[in-house]
């Protein structure tokens, strides 16, 4: 059997973890749980806005919404060829692999072999890590 509390409501879920049956069972359940929480968080950030005021709520029990907007920033490549030498820049600069993909893709016919190439040469990125999923069989 495994537990897990909410600590707001003091809700305890227990779900059966015994047998592989238990788990496909209680993963199902998790998900679902998971969603809930998901669908709930995303009807409420659309109601937050109408309580802020220059990015901030009213305290409530020792609590506060805040809303920032967040602007994601890089470097010109133009600017970083034009300023560093070219083994720096190689360095520095990281493949898109979706946009590589993409490209392969689109471009297979004029590719020909180059793209099998590529593809063959790929490098490892970051580091490994595993993925658990409950998959549905057909």
């Amino acid at each position: 059997m495994i537990t897990a509390t909410n600590k707001v409501t003091g809700e305890v879920i227990e779900l059966p973890a015994e047998s592989l049956e238990d788990l496909v069972s209680s993963w199902k359940i998790a998900q679902e749980y998971e969603k809930t929480a998901k669908a709930l968080k995303d009807q409420l950030k659309k109601i937050v806005p109408k309580y802020v005021e220059k990015d901030r709520s009213e305290e409530v029990d020792n609590c506060q919404f805040s809303v920032k907007s967040i602007q994601r920033m890089t470097y010109d490549k133009a600017v970083l060829r034009n300023n560093l030498d070219e083994d720096t820049f190689d360095v520095l600069l990281k493949v898109d692999k979706t946009a590589v993909d993409r490209y392969l893709k689109e471009n297979l016919d004029k590719l020909g072999e180059v793209s099998t190439i590529i593809r063959q040469s790929m490098v490892s990125d970051g580091k490994p890590y595993e993925v658990i999923k409950l998959e549905r069989l057909i």
